[in-house]
């Protein structure tokens, strides 16, 4: 043991990559903008030939050891057969080692830069409070390392352009932890969609809460989180509703409320218009104990109707209704993180741009970034194309 970590266990498991499941190419991106993304992937094809790993098995690092690294992510990797926990950070050395020792990691530091300098380490996860994503995304992309960073990406639009740019500067990928992309039927729902089943898509909507949990520690400080439940939830919901309609967001008109004792909203209600000329509403809340956590799209030959389907580890039956009739089968989020890994492992394995991307990640920062403004001057806002 040193004073900044300790090694854990000498060996580093092996494993070889399977198929990881992805959503379709181009979800979430208003189609003009597809020859744009194509020619970007080529660029980062290139540089990204100086940090490929030395074979299909991805070396991890995990930077934040809140609940969704214990709960979701290393349980994720460790189970995955395209990587292995290499690496933990926290501030306190001590749970360092015990999540270190609970997860099979080999090394527990208290010190992310010692992580970055190690060259088994091929990728880091970041689950730190929202503010601090930048400077560590930025660091990890200045180390050769690939980025997977829990949402969002940061907490102003100028900082999460920095990450994009940097981590295509240094041929890395970066990825967002937008799982819901990975629940059992949406990648089939975007294809639907995108190949008209459903015809045009008139209006659609999504609904999430916590069933009455609300925002705790760091989560309930703007200065660290900036938006509460917005960020918090409203950013999957958000998401989700790009990936399935796509196309971009064009103007957006927002309330937020705020429980008692609280500087950060607990429920948010979003009217959307996207520039493909879809309406959609978006309902969050942390604040009510029965949400109704459902994604609906409503086309002018069809519907894409999933209930209780907004939040992981749930159970559902989505229903396809198209020109063709009727189809209802069981739909799980049970395995999205696992899904998610193993997706973003073969991307950066494979020269490729993670799904959710970076891009996806700067997306919504944009779109919460003008939901604020809406909520702030009581008004509609206009989003950029682009």
């Amino acid at each position: 043991m040193t004073a900044r970590g300790v090694m854990i266990t000498s060996n580093h498991v092996a494993a070889t990559v399977r198929g990881a499941p992805e959503p379709p190419a181009g979800g979430g991106a208003d189609p003009g903008r597809e020859d744009r993304r194509g020619v970007r992937a080529e660029r980062l094809l290139d540089a990204r030939e100086r940090v490929l790993v030395d074979s299909q098995t991805l070396g991890w690092g995990i930077i934040g050891l809140g609940r969704i690294a214990t709960a979701e992510i290393a349980p994720a990797i460790t189970a995955s057969a395209s990587g292995n926990l290499v690496s933990v950070v926290s501030r306190d050395q001590g749970r360092a080692e015990a999540f270190a020792r609970q997860h099979g990691a080999a090394v527990a530091l208290d010190d992310y830069a010692k992580m970055l300098a190690d060259p088994a380490v091929q990728a880091v996860y970041i689950a730190t409070p929202n503010a601090q994503h930048p400077e560590q995304v930025i660091a990890a992309a200045r180390a050769g390392k690939h980025v997977l960073c829990d949402k969002p990406l940061a907490v102003t639009v100028a900082d999460a352009r920095r990450c994009v740019e940097e981590c295509r500067s240094a041929g890395v990928g970066l990825g967002i932890t937008f799982q819901t992309r990975f629940y059992d039927g949406m990648a089939e729902a975007a294809a639907l969609v995108r190949d008209g089943g459903i015809g045009r898509v008139v209006t659609a909507e999504a609904q999430i809460g916590t069933r009455g949990n609300l925002p705790q520690g760091w989560r309930t400080d703007p200065a660290l989180a900036g938006m509460g439940t917005l960020n918090n939830i409203g950013v999957h919901a958000l998401d989700i509703l790009r990936y399935l309609i796509g196309s971009e967001v064009s103007e957006v008109a927002a309330m937020a409320g705020s429980e008692p004792g609280y500087e950060v909203d607990t429920t948010d209600l979003v009217l959307l218009r996207f520039a493909n000329g879809t309406l959609a509403q978006m309902n969050a809340s942390q604040a009510v104990p029965y949400p109704r956590d459902d994604i609906a799209l409503y086309g002018t030959e069809g519907q894409v109707l999933a209930p209780n389907l907004s939040r992981p580890d749930r159970d559902s039956v989505m229903t396809f209704i198209t020109r063709d009739g009727q189809r209802a089968f069981p739909a799980s989020s049970r395995d999205s993180y696992l899904r998610l890994v193993e997706a973003f492992a073969g991307a950066v394995t494979g020269g490729r741009d993670p799904s959710p991307s970076g891009e996806d990640g700067l997306r919504s920062v944009e779109l919460t970034a003008a939901i604020a403004d809406s909520v702030r001057q009581g008004r509609v806002i206009s989003l950029a194309a682009g």
